[in-house]
């Protein structure tokens, strides 16, 4: 399989909740909160890996420890990602923050419209990873290749692989890596905050709170031309 070498930065989105709620907020009283935490300490696979590799002397800033980047490799994702079944976790980064936007979109899109949620507005921050590895190169392939298509080649990336490097569907003119090895992560860190307005049906506007509220048009994001281009 053909190989790239990659040195550079990625980006995703991830729900942003102001302030944080607690898991169990609002179920239960608040004097039984912190048993139900520490229960549920002991069985968080997170929190046992990172309890693990801290017992192998590493570093405890090391990037690899850090919550973005330990927690997608051991919460797994049952309906899979692009090239890997929902047995294989795989970290699914664009290459710049308009095919991050494009994709996060898509996805949030198809799960609102599965939970036919009420028009709402929903908060989102991007994070950016510095990313250094051999990623397999999965470019030539067809974006329209099956799911069933896809999880075959997924599955012919050996164990111990960094990841692929593919076209997202999308936007097709953009890069997308899927990260298979946490150890191949640099620092994450969290950069701008956007609001999705989802209207009951889709994702009709957002906002960019790094430049006065700056409005997105969402359907601008999956072409090849600048959606940020002044």
């Amino acid at each position: 399989m053909d190989e790239v070498a990659i040195q550079d930065e990625f980006y995703r989105l991830i729900p942003s909740r102001f302030p944080p709620v607690a898991v169990y907020e609002g179920l239960v009283s608040e004097d039984k909160i912190e048993a139900l935490v520490e229960i549920e300490n002991k069985t968080n696979p997170r929190l046992q890996s990172e309890s693990r590799l801290l017992s192998a002397h590493t570093d405890p800033r090391a990037p690899r420890l850090q919550n973005w980047n330990l927690a997608p490799f051991k919460y797994l994702n049952p309906e899979g990602s692009r090239f890997f079944d929902g047995s294989r976790p795989a970290l699914e980064l664009a290459d710049d923050r308009q095919t991050a936007l494009a994709m996060s979109v898509e996805r949030r899109q198809a799960f609102l419209s599965r939970t036919k949620e009420a028009p709402i507005g929903l908060d989102m921050r991007l994070l950016k990873t510095p990313v250094s590895g051999r990623f397999i190169d999965f470019r030539k392939y067809p974006i329209d290749l099956s799911c069933e298509e896809r999880w075959r080649l997924g599955g012919s990336v050996p164990e111990g692989a960094d990841g692929v490097i593919y076209h997202p569907p999308e936007r097709p003119s953009a890069i997308c890596i899927a990260v298979l090895r946490g150890d191949v992560l640099g620092r994450t860190i969290q950069t701008v905050h956007y609001r999705y307005v989802w209207n009951g049906a889709r994702v009709s506007l957002l906002y960019a709170f790094d430049d006065a509220g700056k409005e997105i048009r969402p359907e601008v994001l999956c072409g090849a031309d600048d959606a940020f281009a002044v």
